[in-house]
């Protein structure tokens, strides 16, 4: 049951996907061939693409370009790989939690994690090599999150969350929310002497500050939506709606509807964090980990905001965001496992214990029918749609005309017909 999701998901890429660049990768190509001229430099790799620095993603994408002549499909099979890490991370860390909580039972939240991160409803994620960059960013941050929320102390895990840091940061900007997060990982580290924790925070501090100043450094502010940065300030309704909408996607993929599933799932990671912390006072690092995946999920939401909230509030609900807002879910299903597990082995009154256990049992089963139905109803029809758009697409690519079928590719034509020229050349992509 546990990999059904994911065996779902490699029969529907296999069958939909289509070997043709599509959107911001037509702004790969330049660099791509440059590649094969006098080189790339490494301001070519750290340049920002919109308000991101794709270091790690372009050194990714230009090895599989140029192993496989430009076949968009390895970067697909790149990007079901990082995401089936990020499961086994996902999965590995609630069994250490579990454990150390001294829970048993069957681990029913293992699936729901499965669903939430092999999801279909994001097939633009699936059927897109230009999000290696995404599952990039979560990966890295998952892992660094679990470096972080370990028992004990070591600077052996210090130096690998600043790793995954750096690699979270320079794939997508939502990294910048890493190194907050981590300060506070620290300050919930088991107590000690004072001295013992003011080196590791010492630490963070100037690895943080060495990361934004290099992050920031001759940073273009152009915000997306072609409207100042400072726009969400004078739309904080419409901001607070993007959040939430952002925050619902995962489950629903009506606007309504995910507006108000965002609201509960704020709620709920709310209060569950906070009667864990409140209850288990030492034993909090255990549960730590899923504490810092929700609020980097909120943490990616209000950022993003920032720079797509000029589009409307609609925008939050595009399925590329889906690996940062599942996280917030991940966690709740963690904490409700947790909370379930509490009642069965504290709570004496029996009829408050059934209808405890029968509470969360729904709320489970409610929020399973809307990531099922998001996934397999609305997202396999993405899929076909994708496919039957891109089939004719890449047929004009092959005879460089057609103005709207090329314009499905990218929205400038002309900017493709220029990119064809460079991908005839080296024999690459379609042409290869």
């Amino acid at each position: 049951m546990v990999f059904v999701p994911f065996l779902i998901l490699i029969v529907d890429v296999a069958k939909y996907r289509v070997d043709v660049p599509f959107w911001d990768q037509w702004n790969f190509v330049p660099l791509l061939g440059k590649s094969y001229e006098e080189g790339v430099t490494f301001q070519d790799l750290w340049g920002q693409h919109n308000e991101h620095r794709l270091l790690f993603p372009r050194l990714i994408m230009l090895g599989l370009a140029h192993a496989s002549r430009y076949n968009v499909v390895w970067e697909l099979v790149v990007i079901i790989l990082l995401a089936a890490a990020i499961f086994v991370v996902l999965w590995y860390q609630f069994s250490k939690s579990t454990k150390a909580l001294g829970y048993s039972g069957f681990p029913w939240t293992v699936p729901f994690f499965s669903l939430l991160i092999f999801c279909l409803g994001q097939a633009e994620n699936w059927l897109w090599g230009w999000q290696i960059q995404i599952f990039l960013n979560v990966l890295a941050a998952v892992a660094g999150f679990v470096f972080l929320g370990s028992r004990t102390f070591r600077w052996g895990k210090f130096l690998g969350a600043v790793g995954f840091g750096i690699l979270a940061t320079y794939s997508f900007a939502n990294g910048l929310i890493f190194w907050p997060l981590g300060f506070l990982a620290l300050i919930l580290a088991p107590s000690g002497r004072r001295r013992e924790k003011s080196l590791p925070l010492t630490a963070w501090a100037a690895v943080t500050a060495a990361v934004a100043i290099s992050y920031l450094y001759n940073f273009r502010y152009e915000s997306p939506s072609g409207r100042p940065w400072t726009h969400f300030l004078n739309h904080l309704g419409e901001y607070l709606q993007y959040l939430l909408k952002y925050l619902g996607r995962p489950i629903i993929n009506f606007e309504e509807y995910a507006l108000a599933i965002g609201f509960v799932g704020l709620l709920l990671f709310g209060f569950l964090s906070l009667y864990f912390f409140r209850k288990k006072g030492a034993e909090v690092r255990a549960i730590l980990p899923f504490f810092l995946f929700g609020l980097y999920s909120i943490g990616c939401g209000l950022l993003t905001g920032i720079g797509r909230v000029g589009f409307g509030s609609a925008q939050a609900m595009s399925g590329r965001y889906v690996p940062f807002s599942a996280l917030i879910w991940v966690s709740n299903f963690a904490l409700l496992y947790f909370l379930s597990q509490e009642i069965r082995q504290r709570m004496r009154i029996r009829p408050g214990r059934i209808i405890s256990l029968a509470g969360i049992g729904i709320l489970s089963f409610v929020l399973l029918f809307g990531i099922v139905r998001t996934s397999y109803r609305v997202g396999h029809r993405v899929f076909k749609s994708y496919h039957s758009r891109m089939l004719p697409a890449r047929a004009a690519l092959l005879r460089g005309e057609d103005e709207q079928l090329l314009l499905r590719l990218y929205i400038d034509a002309d900017y493709v017909r220029r990119g064809i020229s460079v991908l005839k050349k080296y024999k690459l992509s379609v042409f290869r």
